[in-house]
């Protein structure tokens, strides 16, 4: 949170350094809480992290995706949890914490929803059936195809927030610096633009 004299509390804007930082973190420590989980997870860890394996989200509809949101954030969580390694869930919590800001940001949402459920699958698949070297390998590459289609979304993002100032030849237009102008920047602004200009 950062406070802001006479305007109040605000959640300090995820970076797109901040992003690469938790996406090296993860990469590491998420899929050896994989390989643990499936040598140490109970049966009724597995049940927990299989509860939170399904859902997907539907394209367009925004509340849709922020339950994925929700659900993927525990799923990951679940994994970590069932290490019964609490640096490992320490870890994992605060990185999928952090991540939300980030992903609350995306505007643009594909249709990734079958895709993401698939591999959420094949990780449990892994983990229920003891596979720790299956295990470590699906978890990373979820999280690479995650980060792939997460730079897709922020170019598409930052595409359509720069054709707002390009004229038809590409180049950036003159815009007029009026005070009115100004606000009507200001109000019209996107969050994801204003993430990416701080």
């Amino acid at each position: 949170m950062e406070m802001i004299p006479f305007r109040g509390y605000f959640l300090t804007p995820l970076t797109l350094k901040e992003y690469q930082n938790l996406n090296e973190l993860q990469v590491i420590v998420e899929p050896a809480a994989a390989a643990l989980a499936a040598q140490r997870a109970s049966d009724e860890q597995i049940k927990e992290i299989e509860s939170w394996a399904g859902y997907e989200y539907h394209d367009g509809q925004k509340s849709s995706y922020y339950t994925f949101l929700e659900w993927n954030r525990n799923f990951h969580i679940a994994i970590a949890a069932s290490t019964r390694n609490d640096a490992f869930l320490e870890v994992v919590r605060n990185v999928q914490t952090r991540l939300m800001r980030y992903y609350y940001l995306v505007i643009v949402m594909d249709s990734y929803g079958k895709e993401l459920i698939e591999e959420h699958q094949r990780l449990l698949r892994a983990i229920k059936s003891r596979d720790e070297a299956m295990a470590r390998i699906y978890a990373m590459e979820h999280l690479t195809n995650t980060h792939r289609r997460s730079m897709d979304i922020d170019l598409r993002s930052m595409s359509m927030d720069l054709a707002a100032v390009l004229d038809e030849n590409n180049h950036f237009a003159p815009r007029p610096t009026t005070h009115r102008a100004k606000a009507r920047r200001r109000k019209s602004a996107t969050p994801r633009a204003v993430a990416l200009r701080r």
